[in-house]
C-alpha cells in the first residue's frame, strides 16, 4: 500500500475480533499512485533517484537501450556523469549492463 500512495494498513481487536482497515485515500484521489504497466520501481528506489535517471529508466521500461553516448547528448551531461548514473541504476537492478568496451549498453533490468 505504501508504494501506491496509501497509509499501511491498521490492526486492531477493539471489538474483541481481530480486524484489519485498509485506508483509503479519502477525497484526494491524487494521493493514490499507480505504477506505469513495466515501471516497477519502488518509492524507496525512486526516493534515491534524480528526474534524468527517472526519464533514463522510463526508456528502459519503453523497450530502449542505452548508451553512455545516447546519455550524454540526450541529457548533456559529461561521461562520467552517466557512468554514475549507470553505475547506480545497476545496483538498485532496474538496469543491465551488456557488452564491454565500446559496445556497452544498458538494458531494462526489472528488480528481484
Amino acid at each position: 500500500m505504501l508504494n501506491h500512495g496509501l497509509d499501511q494498513p491498521l490492526l486492531g481487536t477493539d471489538t474483541g475480533y481481530f480486524q484489519v482497515t485498509f485506508p483509503g485515500p479519502g477525497d484526494d484521489l491524487e494521493k493514490i499512485r499507480v505504477p506505469e504497466a513495466r515501471l516497477l520501481v519502488t518509492r524507496a528506489v525512486e526516493a534515491q533517484l534524480n528526474e534524468r535517471q527517472k526519464r533514463m529508466i522510463l526508456l528502459l521500461t519503453q523497450g530502449e537501450q542505452l548508451t553512455s553516448r545516447r546519455c550524454e547528448k540526450d541529457f548533456g551531461v559529461t561521461r562520467e556523469t552517466t557512468a554514475q548514473d549507470f553505475r547506480l541504476l545497476v545496483k538498485l537492478g532496474v538496469a543491465k549492463r551488456e557488452g564491454k568496451g565500446r559496445s556497452t549498453r544498458y538494458v531494462y533490468g526489472a528488480q528481484t
